[in-house]
């Protein structure tokens, strides 16, 4: 399956860009609020670059990591729009219709793009508004948790199958689903107790009665299989951001000690040439180490005052250099050991939250063939004027 968007909304969604870059100013914040703050400016400018590149894959999830760090909408205007380019409908339509619903401060022309965007998205996923008979109960989609109910819109689903659940206080309700592209629709889920299934429409079946009846035991629901690491990581922000961490601890752990190693070889290399001068005056090493005063040495060796001044001026810078490229390689070792333990940190909490929240039915992989499908969206706006082709084949 192949999907094209055309880049005529480039230049919409990099002026956006180019003006969240502008709101992500941190303003009065504790020290850890400014470095999150950092973190999320500097994956929104990451998301920014990839985006004008047109490598829209990874500027979605540049912005995916950004909005984990900073709930903004310039932010979430920008990952929609790299979701949408990147052949992630289902999401691009869910977060231009959340940023639809939630900023209302938005320009027009704002307003305009996620709109189109939003329109865009619609026509190659199914929309589906899921009405519960429990306000509180937590609504799935195929074993992601989508919110609570009531939910504030619709949710948006790749064509093909899915499984819609609710669970409440020991009660559930699930539903299947078939999605197809451009289509709205409705479903109503009612609470049964675990164990009892519900007929069609939620409705509970009436307990068996008379005397002599026993009442088989329920059936236990299947167990779900664990989705795979990069599925659930493409849904999971935190985990993008626990894996980006892991990386730059451990690309930092490699470089620092690669440059701890460089220093200690510089150091050794000074404090060779200062021995063989030592060695050339007679000077005997003491438990001081190399760098020691050579002056009463070097006037053994030497007749003339002002070769000895010299060469004790030599002898010093060597010693300086070598004490330089020691500390350099403290220092190294240092962060090494501490990139090291980010990384360590990082991928330890990463794996255990996939361990903890994978254990979902794998049903979302398996979607029926979607129908061959072009869309043609034109785009007016002061300044500019084109469209959005999209389409699956």
């Amino acid at each position: 399956m192949h999907r094209f968007v055309s880049p005529s909304l480039t230049q919409l969604a990099s002026a956006t860009a180019l003006l969240g870059a502008l709101l992500l100013v941190p303003t009065s914040a504790h020290a850890q609020d400014d470095v999150t703050l950092t973190m999320a400016r500097e994956r929104f400018k990451e998301g920014v670059g990839y985006f004008d590149k047109k490598d829209f894959a990874k500027a979605r999830v540049a912005f995916l990591q950004a909005y984990a760090l900073k709930k903004h909408p310039a932010v979430l205007l920008n990952l929609a729009q790299s979701e949408l380019r990147s052949g992630h409908e289902a999401d691009a339509a869910k977060h231009f219709a959340l940023y639809l619903r939630d900023y209302k401060d938005a320009t027009d022309a704002e307003r305009q793009g996620a709109e189109t965007g939003l329109t865009a998205a619609k026509a190659l996923v199914a929309e589906v508004a899921v009405d519960v008979d429990a306000n509180g109960a937590e609504v799935y989609v195929d074993g992601d948790l989508e919110g609570q109910a009531p939910l504030p819109g619709p949710v948006f689903l790749a064509p093909g199958s899915h499984e819609l659940n609710a669970k409440k206080e020991g009660k559930s309700a699930k539903i299947q689903v078939n999605a197809v592209a451009g289509q709205s629709s409705s479903v109503a889920l009612k609470l049964a107790a675990v164990g009892r299934t519900a007929p069609s429409g939620g409705a509970t079946p009436p307990p068996s009665g008379g005397e002599g009846e026993s009442t088989p035991p329920p059936e236990p629901e299947p167990e779900h299989e664990r989705q795979g690491f990069f599925p659930w990581l493409g849904h999971k922000p935190a985990g993008i951001v626990g894996v980006g961490l892991f990386g730059v601890g451990a690309i930092g752990a490699v470089a620092f000690g690669v440059g701890s190693k460089s220093a200690y070889d510089a150091a050794d290399s000074v404090a060779e040439g200062i021995k063989q001068e030592a060695v050339h005056v007679d000077m005997k090493a003491d438990d001081r180490g190399v760098c020691v005063n050579p002056s009463e040495w070097l006037a053994k060796s030497y007749s003339d005052p002002s070769v000895v001044s010299d060469r004790a001026a030599q002898y010093k810078k060597n010693c300086d250099k070598y004490t330089s490229n020691v500390n350099s390689g403290d220092t190294f070792k240092t962060l090494a050991y501490v990139s090291a333990g980010v990384a360590v940190a990082a991928g330890a909490a990463t794996i255990i939250y996939y361990l903890v929240d994978s254990g979902s039915s794998g049903d979302s992989a398996r979607h029926e063939k979607p129908q061959r499908r072009i869309t043609l969206f034109p785009v007016h706006q002061p300044g500019f004027s084109g469209g959005i082709v999209a389409g699956t084949f």
